[in-house]
């Protein structure tokens, strides 16, 4: 999580999370929810800053904003994730060892200037994924849910993600902890794999990517003595926006607004209250 703790650190201090975590610790989270009213766009800094490097460019924090506001109230629309939310923000802090945390003011800013701001398909808010680096082409979400329901999820080329100095990963895994044979199946049209073949048995490749500590799911297999090694192109799932390749938009005057409607074409920026109002 992209969030400064030192004490006297440029910043703003999160104290409308205290409320929430002091009641989260004496009456748990589901009388939280109930007796406390949810403010999301007080708590999307320290969402957003949780998602995205604070030293990207502000458009790519906005448009990484609208993109956790959109995300967020699914999560609320679905009530079951919204205690999950609260308490996953909590475990972070604590997991610092710090009950204050200091927020970068960007996130705050970003947050600010794009405030209501979500993203629909046919009016309706709907999962917006994202990642770091792209492996070139993000990936088409009806290929990888095998659903006519992600179909808004369009594969787009992204090409200037090739310049990540964090583009190529190698993982070295030792052979004694993986089947005996292990082969790529089938690869989706972005080059993720999609299948491996492990000792006859076929394996999902997002999962065995994520089981095995795989930076991305476009990798190559290549025997080397007694290890085995990745090379994975890319950073995350390769769905939807491209942090890498928003950011290098940005650095070129792109607006936030322009990296969403690139990176999700079928998609419209709408405000929430619209939104609401048709549910």
């Amino acid at each position: 999580m992209k969030i400064s703790f030192v004490p006297g650190t440029t910043g703003i201090f999160c104290l409308f999370l205290i409320p929430y975590m002091f009641s989260i610790i004496f009456n748990g989270v589901d009388s939280t929810l109930i007796n406390k009213k949810f403010d999301t766009e007080m708590i999307l800094p320290i969402v957003v800053a949780a998602q995205i490097e604070e030293n990207y460019e502000l458009e790519t924090i906005k448009a990484q904003s609208i993109i956790a506001r959109s995300n967020l109230y699914i999560k609320m629309k679905e009530q079951k994730n919204l205690a999950d939310t609260l308490s996953q923000i909590w475990k972070d802090i604590k997991s610092r060892s710090f009950y204050l945390a200091v927020i970068q003011p960007q996130y705050e800013k970003a947050v600010e200037e794009t405030e209501g701001k979500v993203l629909t398909w046919n009016g309706e808010l709907k999962a917006v994924p994202y990642h770091q680096i792209s492996a070139g082409q993000t990936r088409s979400g009806e290929e990888v849910f095998h659903s006519e329901d992600e179909a808004y999820l369009k594969s787009v080329q992204s090409n200037v993600d090739k310049k990540s100095k964090d583009f190529l990963n190698s993982v070295y895994i030792n052979k004694n902890i993986l089947p005996k044979e292990l082969e790529i199946e089938s690869r989706d049209s972005a080059g993720y794999v999609t299948q491996l073949l492990a000792d006859g048995k076929l394996l999902e490749g997002e999962a065995f990517r994520k089981g095995m500590g795989l930076t991305s799911a476009n990798f190559t297999i290549q025997e080397m003595g007694k290890q085995v090694r990745f090379l994975c192109k890319g950073r995350g799932h390769g769905i939807g926006f491209s942090q890498y390749g928003g950011n290098e938009l940005a650095k070129e005057s792109g607006t936030a607004e322009e990296m969403l409607e690139y990176y999700f074409p079928e998609m419209k920026i709408q405000r929430i209250d619209t939104v609401i109002k048709n549910m």
